[in-house]
């Protein structure tokens, strides 16, 4: 039989194991502390961007963000069959939620707005035309 200085030790090692796994639950990918949560979006993001007329695309937005007022200037390249179209022209939106984003990206000739959520330092989401039936996705990483 255990005496009771033994039951003692074997409880508080069963403490210290459980408050170890406890720290590390705590310190999961989703909390993670190297990667925190954006609270304003201001810089220069690139990546990809999904259209259903091209092969590929690439997109680069410079965002401002003042309170929930969104302005700045994109670039975006679009690739069809090795024949590349250079796009640019400004963006403007707002904060519409807590991770939430409406960004209308204005070229001469087309209003594509997007719909985007932030996820760490990822801005990803869908796009639409506002003057043809085109959509399709995009994600862009913050520099």
């Amino acid at each position: 039989m255990k005496s009771f200085n033994q039951k003692l030790q074997n409880l508080l090692k069963m403490g210290l194991l459980a408050t170890i796994i406890l720290s590390f639950a705590a310190c999961s990918e989703e909390n993670d502390p190297m990667s925190p949560q954006l609270t304003n979006i201001t810089g220069e993001w690139e990546g990809t961007l999904n259209h259903p007329g091209y092969d590929s695309g690439t997109l680069t937005l410079q965002i401002i963000q003042s309170n929930d007022n969104i302005s700045g200037d994109y670039t975006m390249r679009l690739v069809k069959n090795n024949n590349i179209q250079n796009y640019s022209g400004t963006l403007s939106g707002a904060k519409t939620g807590n991770n939430n984003y409406s960004i209308t990206m204005t070229v001469t000739t087309t209003t594509w707005i997007c719909t985007l959520t932030l996820n760490s330092v990822t801005l990803s989401g869908e796009w639409e035309s506002s003057i043809t039936s085109l959509s399709g996705s995009l994600s862009v990483q913050k520099n």
